[in-house]
């Protein structure tokens, strides 16, 4: 990597343009390019909290999942997926900021919310199966997409470099073929 272009222009570069980026990495590792880590306690800079308390009532479990986001930035095509103890019929949603989808197959419960914003930072949804351990409606997990980002880092572009080989010239211009 170039260290001089990332210091003067903060653009990720090749050291020699004419060469293609290294790609002899095996398996999904890839080759790392810029690494940035952010450590905290402070619970305010996590981008969206996710609740979750199930809990058992005669034949039934009532789970009820919350999240709330930050104000730091705008949250997109946001998907929740719970995982389900394997049920015969579909969850029975109760209520719902979004929408959601049962995936049978895999049993998980995905609920998506397309824009978190300032009108809505918090939501919930509720649903019933038959009864179940807790421990079956995890590990949640969270996908997002977001219009900034902490380091302010932007991306300007990217490509998968399976398909293709690309150079650069000092005038921060690129060829890829």
């Amino acid at each position: 990597m170039n260290k001089e272009l990332f210091a003067n222009e903060n653009i990720l570069g090749l050291r020699d343009p004419t060469r293609p980026l290294p790609t002899g990495q095996t398996g999904d590792a890839g080759v790392g390019l810029l690494k940035w880590r952010m450590q905290s306690a402070d619970e305010s800079m996590v981008p969206l909290t996710i609740n979750c308390w199930p809990s058992v009532s005669g034949n039934e479990t009532f789970v009820s999942i919350e999240y709330e986001a930050s104000s730091l930035f705008d949250l997109r095509n946001v998907m929740i997926s719970v995982p389900l103890p394997a049920l015969r019929e579909p969850p029975s949603v109760r209520q719902i900021d979004g929408e959601w989808r049962y995936d049978s197959r895999n049993s998980i419960l995905e609920w998506s919310i397309l824009l978190i914003d300032n009108s809505n930072r918090s939501g919930a949804m509720e649903f019933v199966v038959p009864p179940a351990d807790s421990s079956s409606f995890f590990p949640i997990s969270v996908w997002f997409s977001a219009t900034s980002t902490y380091s302010e880092l932007k991306v300007w572009f990217w490509l998968n470099l399976g398909d293709f080989v690309c150079t650069a010239n000092n005038k921060g211009t690129s060829t890829c073929v």
